[in-house]
């Protein structure tokens, strides 16, 4: 039969034996002796109750500590009987309870590496134990005789058994002490709080004991002494049993401080009421004075000596503990992060005791980090958890990360060191996770600072309970959080899709531009058609178009809005060199001024690819509409391909020729607008050697008639209608008009007219009402007038001083390009830029 399983039936059996020959002496037990006998009794089923845990060295050692207390408590039942068995009993039991405990201290409830080297003190344990029983039996037996020689030991020798355990439990407390410091597991050093304090009050009762004998107070007899001596057996079993019960590893260390806090001021208190006892007042009402006067005081001196033990025997003095629970209490109504981290993480900080600690709380989704400076002020800045420490979180929900057991863990799990370097860089304790509703919303770091015992079981509860506290004010943050976050990410997409609507906007410009570009190509047999010119002011402007076109030159055509530019152009185009290529009209005020350049010269970047206006007139005349609307930038530009016959476009890599004849369009004269900086100096010289006036239509009076003539007819197509006439009076209602808009207002006014009438000529009622003059009068309070009057005169202010250049205007006054264009169609002033006058 095993040694496991001979021990539960041993122990009983020799406890019985002697319990009979105790009984089987004669000698009448008096109560202290039958309390010790029942004990005993009791204490021999422990074996069999330790059989079911799960250490079985542990559960070994202590079913032979129980079997050597039993054994003992039943031999001092009755000290002054005079029986061999039971004084040779005495003197083998008690020692081996001292050494036993020393070794279930190096090896229960694990072996730390540290107390690798004090496996010696075992070793010299049992060999003092083995003395100390041999010394106590020499003196219990009869004289020997060894040798020849005569052995005597005085009977007084036994006492070296009980100093003997004394000592030894002494040495098993300062192991157990030791534990904190050698590398143990939490785990282990909560269980090792049990043990702790039974051994605590063993060592403590036995010296009393001792003292009482030694300095004469009580006899080795006295009931005094036997209940010192049981108390402190029972304390010991019991205290280990608590050390191997899995149950209650948490709480046995703050149970056992609050029963030694108990059972200290149950102490001093009674020593109070032992020498107040014969000085207690006889009075009802001063007693009970007194008595409450004392219940206050013992309340007062249990929470100063409870602070006392705390300090002594809690984790790293209980600074850990304290700051869990003030953090606790703090974060109650926390609604920020800053708030949330200043109240949990300043206590941490502090209880760390180093300033360069750093507690810190890390949230994801969005990816924060909060900590406190050494005043205690919050501070959140946008940081990613380490990589290896959010994979470890996120494997295993729920688990606190601990650095000491992971760093002794290392040798063997090398793909642990990215963990333990992350929370070495951290100088992190441990790594608290923070998740609700079994979701990862953060982690909370503890600073190790200059602690270096292990995290104990109770710490890690309080850290999980405080994890649990700080659950709701962060789920809470983190949502918001997120609200934000997605409100920002919708405002920079609402941002980028306004952008991109502008540049699609750009892009539909462009694209109309190239058709209306395609358009004036298959056009050009009406744009060729003979110009309308009696007056002599249209007589001189086509003899002076016969001699620029002749000429290898860019030329500019100066005329205002709804003047005939497209024609004059063609006729330029049609009477040159380059007449056989093709004729390329664009409108440089329907293009923003940053596109100007890759509308102009082409783009081959990632947007897309566009030819550019110069590729498209290749061989033929480009007719450049309001060239002013060109930025500064792209006017340089263009003088410069002027002069080298070559561009090149955004994106592209290389240049290309320009084989272009360019006319240029302005509304003032180029030159005016170089002086004012309002136009590239170098194109102005090159456009104005070869200058083509346009004369307005209240300068052509002579050719009128017969505009009004043609201007019928094409009313009349676009209609469907037969050609009407025009009644005398109705014409010279328009040859008294001043035509501020031109031809393209004559051809709007006469549109009406047609649309109006029903008659087979046009008659005066049909026309329109035309504007009278309008004379310029500076207001003298510019806020005069109603808010779209006002907002009238400044758009008109701003097209008049940006030259009809729509986007400068825009710029002028601070509005997006759109949202100009939108405000003239809503104000109905006439979009100088849109469209063009057909050919006469």
């Amino acid at each position: 039969m095993s040694q496991g399983r001979m021990l539960p039936l041993v122990g009983p059996a020799l406890v019985l034996y002697l319990v009979v020959e105790l009984i089987s002496s004669g000698v009448p037990l008096d109560a202290a002796a039958w309390v010790l006998v029942s004990f005993a009794l009791a204490i021999t089923v422990l074996p069999f109750v330790l059989a079911r845990q799960e250490e079985p060295e542990g559960v070994r050692r202590l079913s032979w500590v129980a079997m050597c207390v039993a054994v003992g408590l039943v031999a001092t039942a009755m000290p002054g009987l005079l029986s061999p068995p039971l004084e040779l009993a005495a003197a083998l039991a008690w020692p081996w309870v001292g050494s036993l405990v020393i070794d279930l201290a190096l090896d229960t409830p694990d072996r730390p590496p540290g107390l690798a080297r004090a496996r010696v003190i075992g070793a010299l344990a049992h060999a003092a134990a083995l003395a100390a029983a041999c010394v106590s039996m020499l003196a219990v037996l009869p004289e020997i005789e060894l040798f020849g020689d005569v052995l005597l030991v005085p009977a007084s020798a036994s006492v070296l058994a009980p100093i003997m355990v004394v000592v030894q439990l002494v040495t098993a407390l300062a192991v157990r002490l030791a534990r904190r410091r050698l590398g143990s597991t939490p785990e282990a050093l909560a269980s090792n709080g049990g043990a702790l304090l039974g051994i605590a009050c063993g060592a403590a009762t036995g010296a009393a004991a001792l003292i009482a004998v030694a300095i004469g107070a009580y006899d080795a007899g006295a009931s005094v002494v036997r209940g010192l001596v049981c108390t402190g057996a029972v304390a010991i079993l019991a205290g280990h049993l608590a050390m191997l019960d899995a149950r209650r590893p948490i709480h046995a260390a703050r149970a056992s401080r609050r029963v030694v806090s108990a059972a200290l001021t149950a102490s001093a208190l009674g020593a109070v009421l032992a020498w107040l006892s014969d000085r207690l007042p006889s009075d009802r009402v001063a007693l009970g004075v007194l008595s409450a006067a004392f219940v206050a005081t013992a309340a007062l001196v249990y929470r100063l000596i409870a602070a006392f033990v705390e300090t002594l025997f809690a984790p790293d003095g209980g600074r850990l503990l304290r700051a869990i629970a003030e953090g606790e209490r703090a974060s109650a109504g926390t609604r920020t992060l800053e708030e949330l981290a200043s109240a949990v993480l300043a206590p941490l900080r502090r209880a760390a005791r180093t300033r360069d600690a750093r507690p810190v709380i890390q949230t994801l989704e969005p990816a924060k980090q909060a900590s406190v400076d050494a005043a205690g002020m919050p501070k959140v800045e946008a940081r990613a958890m380490s990589p290896a420490l959010l994979e470890r979180l996120m494997d295993r929900p729920g688990e606190i990360i601990v650095l000491a057991p992971l760093r002794a863990m290392v040798v063997r799990r090398p793909d642990l060191r990215a963990l333990v370097d992350a929370l070495e860089q951290l100088e992190a304790l441990c790594v608290v996770p923070i998740a609700a509703a079994g979701e990862l919303e953060g982690a909370l770091v503890v600073p190790r600072g200059r602690r270096r015992a292990p995290v104990t079981l109770e710490e890690i509860a309080a850290l999980e309970a405080l994890a649990m506290r700080l659950t709701g004010p962060l789920a809470m943050h983190q949502a918001e959080a997120r609200a934000q976050d997605r409100a920002a990410r919708a405002m920079a997409q609402s941002e980028r899709l306004e952008e991109r609507i502008d540049a699609l906007e750009d892009e539909l410009t462009r694209l109309r531009a190239d058709t209306r570009t395609l358009k004036a190509g298959r056009a050009s047999d009406r744009l060729a058609a003979p110009a309308i010119a009696y007056s002599p002011a249209m007589r001189a402007l086509v003899a002076r178009i016969g001699e620029v076109a002749v000429v290898d030159a860019p030329v500019q055509i100066v005329g205002e809005v709804g003047s005939p530019i497209d024609q004059i152009a063609h006729l330029v185009h049609a009477a040159s060199p380059m007449r056989d290529g093709p004729f390329v009209i664009a409108d440089c005020a329907a293009i923003r001024p940053e596109r100007t350049a890759a509308a102009l010269f082409g783009d081959e970047g990632e947007a897309g690819s566009h030819p550019g206006w110069l590729r498209l007139a290749t061989g033929g005349t480009l007719l450049l509409i309001d060239v002013p609307a060109l930025s500064l930038e792209t006017q340089a530009a263009l003088g410069e391909a002027i002069a080298t016959r070559s561009a090149r476009a955004e994106g592209g890599a290389s240049a290309y020729p320009v084989d272009v004849r360019l006319v240029a369009h302005s509304r003032l004269e180029v030159n005016a607008l170089a002086r004012v900086s309002a136009f590239d100096a170098e194109l102005a010289r090159r456009l104005e050697p070869l200058r083509l006036d346009v004369p307005p239509l209240r300068e052509r009076r002579e050719d009128l008639p017969s505009l009004v003539l043609l201007a019928l007819d094409r009313a009349c197509r676009a209609l469907g209608r037969e050609v009407l006439g025009i009644e005398e009076s109705a014409m010279s209602v328009l040859l008294a008009y001043e035509w501020p808009g031109n031809l393209r207002e004559l051809q709007s006014v006469i549109d009406r007219a047609v649309a109006r009438g029903s008659a087979p000529r046009v008659v005066e009622s049909d026309l329109p009402a035309l504007p009278q003059p309008k004379v310029d009068v500076v207001a003298s309070d510019p806020l005069d007038g109603t808010w779209t009057e006002i907002e009238l005169r400044a758009l008109r202010a701003a097209l008049d001083r940006a030259g009809g250049n729509k986007s400068e205007a825009a710029r002028l006054l601070g509005l997006k390009r759109t949202t100009f264009l939108d405000k003239m169609r809503r104000a109905g002033i006439e979009d100088p830029g849109e469209g063009r006058s057909a050919a006469e």
